[in-house]
């Protein structure tokens, strides 16, 4: 489910300005346009602040509300001491939103503000437009987005089964980087525990789950036997998921795991736990912000081909999306994992519509996030996993010498819908390098 953040308003003003009295209108009218988008809770502190009282009654009551960011209606030109006062009862990312006026100062106000807060290093975003500007809205709704993200992956614990695999390097990962840039904590498990947690499963239990969940409404290639032990797994990782409070799970599926989990992921995927293959806990965590920000499945993919002629890059990987990230229903067939020729993969290709790819990578300093947007568009089943082809502006072929120099890697997350804006700000507040190609 996509995250759904809160937002503390409170109006700032100088009581001696012109458009001090035009302060709480303005406070109401930007909260109004807010509420209009429906993608966030907005509470009202009702007030404005201009003095010593005013700003601890705010902070008294934003305290008691504990949203996940504060947006700070300038109305007119303001002592800045007053927004310090409340981040130091309340702190919080904020918003600094500005209006246009000629005489009230909204704007240069904003602008000292904004001084004040890089001076301190507190995170903060300026807003400039009329107070029921949908653009501005917009772009409120979606700073919020990366605070509430960046509170919720405080608490967040992804499983990693075995560790990363033998001869990929790159997805070698840093625990205490990871905690420190993204909040996540991994939980390490050993392989056996896995292998354990299936056995448990009787042949009668992971029936029951298979016709439970209507499986048998695919088309498939795969053997009874083989869908009865992929249906095993899938209850012993929910067994782990539920025994570690995990949030999501990442195995060092190749070799030996291939065909085994797949399914599992799928069905995982579907009830909002992210599933990171080959071992890669870092991609894994990037599933986990794309999942927050879209509320859909995330595609796990490598990147593949660039087709010069459609300026597209292929993207997929084994086969184990959601369903519901497929292009239609009819198409899904239970079939075999490339390569082993065995166990169980969903097969199908993506559904069509803007996505956000993104990338994330690195240890000690050197953690980065890199985003491509672009829009996935009909394909084929020109990979045996899950085909996701993607249509971009920017020349292909300048792209494939970009990641190289960049230094990206080869695995690449896809959510659907255009979340980079609060990447990059949830990236700010981390402290993580972001790149936008």
């Amino acid at each position: 489910m996509k995250i759904k953040p809160k937002i503390g308003a409170v109006g700032l003003a100088g009581e001696f300005e012109i458009g001090f009295d035009k302060a709480p209108e303005l406070t109401r009218a930007a909260c109004d346009a807010l509420e209009a988008a429906g993608t966030a809770e907005v509470y009202r502190a009702d007030v404005v602040m201009y003095d010593l009282k005013s700003m601890t009654e705010a902070a008294k009551r934003l305290k008691e509300a504990d949203p996940d960011a504060l947006m700070i209606s300038v109305c007119t030109w303001s002592e800045d001491h007053h927004l310090l006062d409340l981040l130091a009862v309340v702190d919080r990312p904020v918003i600094l939103r500005s209006f246009p006026a000629v005489e009230t100062g909204s704007m240069c106000g904003t602008h000292q503000i904004c001084s004040v807060l890089t001076e301190l290093d507190i995170p903060y975003i300026q807003v400039y437009g009329e107070p029921g500007d949908p653009a501005a809205a917009k772009k409120v709704l979606q700073y919020s987005d990366a605070a509430a993200l960046e509170r919720k992956m405080r608490v967040v614990r992804i499983g990693s089964v075995g560790g990363r695999v033998k001869g990929m390097t790159e997805v070698a990962f840093d625990e205490f980087e990871i905690k420190k840039r993204t909040g996540v904590r991994i939980v390490n498990l050993d392989e056996p525990e896995l292998h354990a947690a299936a056995e448990e499963i009787t042949a009668a239990q992971a029936e029951a789950e298979f016709e439970a969940k209507k499986l048998d409404r695919f088309r498939r290639t795969s053997t009874r036997e083989e869908l009865l032990e992929s249906m095993r797994y899938y209850l012993g990782m929910k067994a782990l998921i539920e025994q570690y409070g995990l949030a999501g799970i990442v195995v060092k599926c190749y070799p030996h795991y291939m065909g085994k989990i797949c399914l599992g992921y799928s069905l995982l995927s579907e009830e909002g736990i992210v599933c990171g293959c080959e071992g890669d806990a870092n991609n894994t965590v990037m599933m986990k912000l794309l999942y927050d920000l879209t509320g859909i499945p995330v595609h796990n993919t490598d990147i593949l081909y660039p087709d010069i002629k459609a300026n597209t890059f292929l993207y997929s990987h084994c086969g184990s999306g959601g369903f519901s990230i497929s292009a239609t229903q009819e198409e899904i067939s239970l079939s075999h994992v490339r390569l082993a020729e065995s166990g169980v993969c969903s097969l199908f290709t993506a559904k069509p519509g803007i996505v956000t790819m993104a990338n994330l990578m690195g240890r000690g300093g050197t953690m980065r996030m890199t985003v491509m947007v672009g829009e996935a568009v009909p394909t084929s089943m020109t990979f045996p996993g899950n085909p996701l082809e993607v249509r971009f502006e920017k020349d292909v072929l300048a792209v494939v010498d970009e990641i190289a120099e960049l230094g990206v890697g080869h695995h690449w997350m896809g959510g659907y819908g255009d979340v980079s804006f609060a990447l990059e700000n949830f990236c700010a507040m981390k402290g993580i390098r972001y790149i936008l190609i």
